[in-house]
């Protein structure tokens, strides 16, 4: 049998206990995910032959994961989050309180979660257990923001299962449009941001397990944002200064969504790192490379997601 590539339905569920398979239905697939990628990340152990050149048959090593896709940042504007962030920021490691999502330093367990994910290919399923990722959301000005999503998981051994038709979201994606994007009070015209989690994830080694992994975990994060805005003078907006006197400042941006709904990113404390000239159809501009930086004495507060409801 053929399989078509776009034939293919993400599914992904919060796992009661980190590394236990949870069973999928279509109830959690209903996801607009899309360039959607599964692949073994198995390293076969290689054994050397005797008398020749030849190699005896190699070893499977830690059966292991990895699925990648993009997700357009969607929100009907409710007081009720998207089922895409309900899911897969919690698997990032980011939390949420009220209608804000922070970045924890937590194991897996009650606020950080591990996911069941599965790929349904024209007839064929490829699922991981036991996943944590890691995220950079993107934000091209005036078009559609949306995230790229890359888990790490346990590989399971892929079924011949019918593909799933779950009820797909109709809510149109938020842009990145009529925003107030700053940093130190001072606007940033530019042609892009984009957010980088920057998690770390290891898989957590067992013997006691036939795969040789037990689920994924954060072991790490360096939250940074990048963009391109157009070069100021050094009276608008000393940015090399800044550069070199170590200034932290916020940075804020927002994406504009339906009903005045609105989702809001915001680093209180963003450094410069990196600054290079470069330019945009012959206008100067700055490649600059903003790192989150701990929120003072507070804890888990580098950056923060805000849904605001439509008012």
């Amino acid at each position: 049998m053929t399989l078509l590539k776009r034939k293919r339905v993400l599914a992904a569920k919060i796992e009661s206990t980190p590394g236990t398979a949870e069973t999928l239905t279509t109830a959690e697939a209903a996801f607009n995910a899309y360039d959607v990628m599964i692949q073994t990340e198995t390293e076969m152990e290689q054994r050397e032959g005797q008398g020749s050149f030849g190699m005896r048959p190699s070893v499977a090593g830690g059966y292991k994961g990895k699925i990648t896709f993009k997700h357009d940042a969607s929100w009907d504007g409710t007081a009720t989050e998207p089922a895409w962030a309900e899911t897969f920021l919690p698997a990032c490691g980011w939390v949420k309180s009220g209608q804000v999502y922070t970045p924890r330093t937590e194991a897996p367990g009650t606020n950080v979660k591990t996911l069941t994910m599965a790929v349904y290919i024209d007839g064929m399923r490829k699922l991981l257990r036991g996943c944590m990722g890691t995220f950079k959301w993107n934000c091209p000005t005036g078009k559609t923001a949306f995230l790229e999503f890359e888990f790490t998981g346990v590989w399971e051994s892929p079924t011949d299962t019918a593909i799933i038709a779950p009820s797909y979201p109709t809510v149109a994606p938020l842009r990145f449009a009529s925003s107030t994007t700053t940093w130190n009070s001072v606007d940033l015209h530019l042609e892009s941001l984009v957010l980088d989690s920057g998690n770390t994830i290891l898989l957590r080694e067992s013997a006691g397990t036939a795969a040789g992994f037990l689920a994924a975990i954060v072991t790490n994060r360096i939250c940074t944002i990048t963009g391109n805005p157009e070069s100021k003078l050094v009276a608008t907006q000393d940015r090399y200064g800044k550069l070199l006197d170590y200034s932290e400042h916020a940075l804020t941006f927002d994406l504009d969504g339906p009903t005045n709904s609105k989702i809001t990113i915001a680093a209180p404390k963003a450094q410069i790192t990196s600054i290079s000239e470069a330019d945009r159809e012959r206008l100067v501009v700055d490649d600059i490379t903003w790192q989150c930086n701990a929120n003072g004495s507070t804890a888990d507060q580098e950056v923060s997601i805000t849904f605001t409801a439509a008012t």
